[in-house]
């Protein structure tokens, strides 16, 4: 008969799995990594919202006109962002101890909130953390964001001008001799 021997440590597996899933950061502490030990975790599920655009747009009825007449420009709303999340501990008070500190790292009003699938940030407020009832150490719950500014913000990038007319005479350089990197 054979034996099943696991070549993986069980701490390694878990580390690697979570840097491999999608991570809420808030205000620059990532909340998954944070808020998780080997006794209980915060596990950031689903995001939705986030591509979300809505216009403002001003109308005005015109009598004896088909439609409307737009009055101005459109200006966008503001966005929110939910995120959905399993918070998990070993014990009551361990769970009350994750929550308090979940809140606590969530109080900041417009600051950065990333994920980690993507290089852009929103300035985002927690306007909500729309819990269900606690009865067991482990919960599905929803963080909501208002980003009063709806638009997402990143790195900026340097346009650079080429002198020599062909990519061959670039092939031994590397991208950031050009950029001074």
């Amino acid at each position: 008969m054979y034996t099943f021997v696991d070549t993986v440590t069980k701490e390694a597996d878990d580390n690697s799995e979570r840097a491999s899933r999608l991570q809420t950061i808030f205000n620059g502490v990532n909340l998954d990594h944070d808020l998780s030990d080997p006794s209980g975790s915060f596990t950031t599920l689903v995001i939705s919202g986030r591509s979300n655009l809505e216009q403002r747009i001003s109308t005005v009825d015109v009598p004896g006109m088909h439609g409307v007449l737009e009055a101005n420009e459109p200006t966008w709303n503001a966005k929110e962002i939910t995120v959905k999340y399993k918070l998990t501990d070993q014990t009551k008070e361990g769970f009350r101890r994750r929550y308090n500190q979940l809140n606590n790292l969530l109080q900041e009003s417009q600051k950065k909130l990333a994920f980690t699938d993507e290089a852009a940030f929103f300035y985002a407020t927690l306007s909500a953390n729309d819990v269900p009832e606690e009865t067991a150490n482990s919960i599905v719950a929803e963080l909501v964001f208002l980003c009063s500014d709806p638009f997402k913000y990143g790195e900026t990038y340097k346009s650079i001008a080429l002198k020599k007319y062909t990519w061959e005479a670039y092939k031994n350089n590397k991208w950031g001799d050009f950029i001074g990197n």
